[in-house]
């Protein structure tokens, strides 16, 4: 008896663990448009000067990907631009060309890095925003966040500031 018990509560906690799924009728394939008009990031550590740092934009596009995922999203493709955001024909062309239903454009706007050695903590802004494949906005933030690391990396490292920037507002698409 216990044996069955354990199983089906195994089971369940296996079927309930799987990848999330988008409700019916909301939009699920998208493409990823990523921007910032932060200049790179001085390396810290040896890491980062025998490799060199990541540009903020390619952080952005990579974690901004990784959360939609989580969130059951099917992302059909990233895109990189240059310089500020893109207009909103522009993100809309690009749901257009991947078939997606909607452009999530993220585009970081500020990094403060003052007080990431001594405090752990990071300002960032980072405007998020939903373009459907007809040129209507579904979904438009500003948001700025203070992000707080209490791990030594995270001290030296501000990828994981921008991470946590980037998930937060995420999870506020519809």
């Amino acid at each position: 008896m216990r044996a069955l018990l354990l199983t089906t509560v195994v089971l369940l906690a296996a079927a309930c663990g799987g990848k999330a799924v988008r409700p019916e009728g909301a939009v699920s394939r998208v493409v990823v448009v990523s921007a910032s008009v932060v200049p790179k990031p001085a390396p810290r550590g040896f890491t980062a000067d025998v490799f060199g740092s990541e540009n903020p934009r390619d952080v952005v596009a990579r974690e901004g990907a990784e959360a939609l995922r989580t969130r059951g999203y099917e992302v059909l493709g990233v895109e990189l631009t240059a310089g500020a955001a893109p207009t909103v024909e522009q993100a809309a062309a690009l749901a257009r060309q991947y078939r997606a239903e909607a452009a999530v454009v993220l585009v970081l706007t500020q990094l403060d890095l003052s007080s990431v050695q001594p405090l752990g903590r990071a300002e960032i802004e980072l405007e998020a925003m939903m373009v459907g494949p007809d040129g209507r906005v579904l979904s438009s933030d500003d948001r700025r966040s203070t992000t707080s690391q209490n791990l030594y990396r995270a001290r030296t490292d501000w990828r994981s500031h921008v991470r946590q920037a980037v998930i937060q507002a995420v999870r506020e698409l519809p």
